[in-house]
């Protein structure tokens, strides 16, 4: 055989293997981009169609447009697996046993997808609720298949496995409408504390935002100083407001009532 000859065999070889392989590769990469474009149009439909009723939580919503998402993006795959010839009987007993084998080997990302389905299930926050976990506190922006994320109040994003949020313990200040705020007083010995105590207590109880007073009182006594508290309920969202208002008013009162020289001479 010259070399003419195998130059046409080998022209012959390639031409033969991109009729036969060439074809499939096009209709594979065509039947990718449409199911990739299928999975995102029914991802979006799901989403808009359980937003337009109030009575679907946006946490199931999410965890149903991705799981439909990638239900089609499987089906996709084995789509293309057919235009090449794999059998996807065979492939899916394949899949199986492979499934095992990475199940024992990912056991912790599985755990985290079951964590997932019990945070939808059961709900034991929702997204947009303030919640408190492994030393993080934050927004839930998201609950996913196998993570959620939280926004910090820094605007940080932290993302979280779901087996911390569902196999750990989680503080949900937000579920509640009150919080109790805490103010704190250092007040000179010389100062009258019955005085101190009834101009603290006029000043919270005049703030229309204070739901309740729980107690006023002192916290704590030293040599030259003691420290008055005050505890109130205030609805959650004026919380962080309330106390900086009140602070202020505080201070303004002792500075406007200091310590008289008698009470001055009466404390040394």
């Amino acid at each position: 055989m010259n070399l003419d000859q195998q130059w046409a065999n080998a022209a012959n070889t390639v031409v033969a293997l991109v009729t036969t392989y060439g074809l499939r590769v096009i209709g594979a990469i065509v039947i990718l981009a449409i199911g990739w474009m299928i999975s995102r149009a029914i991802y979006s439909g799901i989403r808009r169609l359980c937003e337009k009723t109030a009575r679907i939580d946006r946490t199931v919503t999410l965890f149903l447009a991705n799981g439909a998402r990638y239900l089609i993006l499987i089906f996709t795959f084995s789509a293309v697996l057919s235009t090449f010839g794999v059998a996807t009987t065979s492939f899916v007993a394949v899949l199986g046993a492979l499934g095992l084998a990475v199940g024992l080997a990912l056991q912790g990302t599985l755990s985290n997808l079951a964590a997932g389905i019990m945070l939808v299930l059961f709900r034991p926050f929702h997204i947009g609720d303030r919640i408190e976990a492994g030393g993080i506190v934050g927004t839930a922006r998201e609950i996913n298949l196998f993570y959620s994320e939280v926004d910090t109040d820094d605007n940080v994003r932290v993302i979280f496995p779901n087996g911390k949020l569902w196999g750990e313990i989680v503080k949900v200040p937000s579920r509640n409408d009150t919080e109790r705020v805490e103010l704190r007083f250092t007040r000179p010995l010389a100062d009258d504390i019955e005085a101190a105590i009834e101009r603290v207590n006029v000043l919270v109880k005049h703030d229309h935002r204070v739901t309740q007073v729980a107690q006023i009182g002192i916290d704590s006594v030293s040599e030259e100083n003691y420290v008055l508290i005050a505890r109130l309920w205030v609805p959650r969202h004026h919380a962080l407001q309330i106390k900086f208002d009140l602070n202020r008013a505080v201070k303004e009162e002792f500075q406007r009532h200091p310590p008289t020289g008698e009470e001055a001479r009466a404390a040394d």
